[in-house]
C-alpha cells in the first residue's frame, strides 16, 4: 500500500473526526489504491498533520454522479458543491475509514525539519520510505 499526504481545511477535518463527513472530494482523480494511508494536513491556521485515515475506495466519475452517489458523507451544501466542481468533467470521491487522531500534532516546522522546502500539497504528495518526510510520520 501507498502513503500519502493531502491538504484539507479545517472544517472538513471536524467533521472527519466527528464522523459525519467519510467521503473527502478532489476536483481530479487521484490514483491512490484502497488501503493507502492518508495523513490529513489540516490547512492554515492550523497547519498540522493532525490525523491519518485509510482509503477504502476512490471513485472518479461526473460531479452529477458524484453529488448523488455521496453528497451526504461529503458534509457540503449543493451550491459548494456546484462551486467546487464547476468546469470539471470528472472529479474524485476517496472513502475514508479508520480515521485516527494523531497523538502528537505533527506542525508545518517539525515536516520542514525532516525536508526544508516542504509544502503542504494542494493535492496530495506520496510518502515513501525514501523520502525523508516518511519518518515524520513513522518517528
Amino acid at each position: 500500500m501507498s502513503d500519502a499526504i493531502i491538504s484539507i481545511k479545517p472544517r472538513h477535518v471536524d467533521n472527519i473526526l466527528s464522523g459525519a463527513k467519510t467521503v473527502e472530494l478532489r476536483t481530479r482523480s487521484i490514483t491512490l489504491p484502497a488501503g493507502s494511508r492518508l495523513w490529513v494536513y489540516v490547512t492554515l491556521p492550523v497547519g498540522k498533520v493532525r490525523l491519518s485515515a485509510e482509503i477504502m475506495f476512490t471513485d472518479s466519475l461526473p460531479p452529477e454522479e458524484v453529488w448523488v452517489k455521496y453528497g451526504k458523507e461529503i458534509c457540503i451544501s449543493k451550491e459548494e458543491f456546484d462551486e467546487y466542481t464547476k468546469g470539471r468533467s470528472v472529479v474524485s470521491a476517496i472513502g475514508l475509514k479508520n480515521v485516527r487522531p494523531l497523538s502528537k500534532d505533527i506542525s508545518l516546522n517539525t515536516m520542514r525539519e525532516y525536508e526544508k522546502n516542504f509544502q503542504p500539497p494542494q493535492f496530495f504528495s506520496k510518502l515513501c520510505p525514501r523520502r525523508a518526510l516518511y519518518s515524520a510520520f513513522y518517528a
